[in-house]
């Protein structure tokens, strides 16, 4: 059983709201490196996603995905690490084991399911591995690269990654020293955001400061799951902007209907409940739960029968966005629609959703 010291009032576990900071433009960032951003997002449908954008395409889209996602969660990992330590493990001042303990204790209150050492061994030659088993991930392949990412973090050289199933949902997941394959270098790089001020205020918890909405969510240690209790989902932390740059990079070299797929596939898992209709009629408590997500700055919807317009400052998984909106609009509504959107550089997104009008035969 694993324990974390809790909120006495909100009950929210110390260290995530410690190790995170919620600025007012509708950003959730590192507290230790506040120009890398993170999300705090319903997590279910991230591999049903992977999995049907493999299918569209017609082949495995998961080596760019575990690239991906070890690249942005590397230089997440990265700024827990001082280079001292590095160094002192390196020398066999500091055990590894241990160290890797502790990131896999932050892994449990982010979300990610329960991780447990298996096997290792650390002699600094190509032979070396660290096997760590996983249950309840919150996604697969994306937890497949935290691990290859966090002996990144920690050793700082690059690190290949393999996983197999050993038992019903549970794996085993192997890192090794290895480059990264070539078609990947210089691509898809994690990226740093610029701050811009907004005007946000959330509620905060008067004991530990963190955001009192945060209240809505229950922590379970030993399993390494956040639920939120309202509506029964799951979330988790999305370090390095993981999705966006993925979905990007599959549109440029696969298939440009890359993006309407993933707003499909949102769409769809937003009308089984992402939202309840008392919320979404809400705009202030939208726009709360937006900014508690990090999903940017709500600063317009409207939403009626005729269709919904939306504008989202300082968006990150625009994309999902999209979706979701489309989808909750369709779950209030129960009709089908159209959805367009404008995505600028800066993270500023524009959507309309509108009904589809339907043909008529009159003969």
């Amino acid at each position: 059983m694993h324990t974390l010291k809790n909120c006495p009032e909100c009950e929210v576990p110390e260290i995530f709201t410690s190790e995170h900071l919620w600025l007012d433009n509708g950003e959730l960032v590192q507290a230790t490196n506040e120009r890398n951003r993170v999300a705090f997002f319903e997590c279910e449908n991230v591999d049903p996603l992977f999995e049907n954008l493999s299918e569209l395409i017609g082949m495995s889209i998961e080596p760019l995905v575990i690239e991906i996602a070890q690249r942005g969660l590397r230089a997440y990992l990265s700024s827990f690490i001082p280079d001292l330590v590095r160094q002192r493990i390196k020398s066999g001042e500091m055990d590894l084991r241990s160290f890797d303990d502790a990131f896999r204790d932050l892994a449990r209150p982010a979300g990610y399911g329960n991780y447990q050492f298996v096997d290792m061994r650390f002699k600094q030659d190509k032979d070396d591995y660290f096997t760590v088993s996983t249950e309840e991930p919150y996604s697969l392949l994306i937890c497949v690269a935290s691990h290859a990412a966090a002996m990144e973090a920690i050793l700082g050289y690059d690190h290949g990654v393999t996983y197999t199933e050993i038992s019903q949902g549970i794996h085993n997941i192997t890192a090794f020293p290895a480059e990264h394959p070539k078609e990947f270098r210089g691509r898809m790089r994690a990226r740093n955001h610029k701050h811009m001020p907004g005007d946000i205020v959330l509620e905060k918890c008067e004991t530990c400061g963190g955001p009192k909405a945060l209240s809505n969510y229950k922590w379970y240690p030993d399993r390494g799951v956040v639920l939120n209790t309202i509506n029964g989902r799951r979330m988790a932390i999305l370090g390095g902007a993981l999705l966006d740059p993925l979905f990007e990079e599959l549109e440029t070299e696969l298939d440009e209907s890359i993006s309407r797929n993933v707003v499909e596939a949102q769409r769809r898992f937003a009308k089984t409940g992402f939202y309840s209709i008392e919320e979404v009629g809400d705009e202030g408590d939208l726009r709360t739960q937006f900014a508690l997500r990090g999903l940017g700055n709500l600063k317009e919807i409207k939403m009626g029968r005729k269709g919904v317009h939306v504008r989202l400052d300082n968006s990150t998984l625009h994309l999902m966005v999209v979706g979701l909106v489309q989808g909750l609009f369709e779950l209030a509504f129960d009709i089908d629609s159209d959805v367009e959107w404008e995505f600028a550089e800066n993270g500023d997104l524009d959507l309309e959703v509108t009904p589809q009008r339907i043909m008529v035969n009159l003969y």
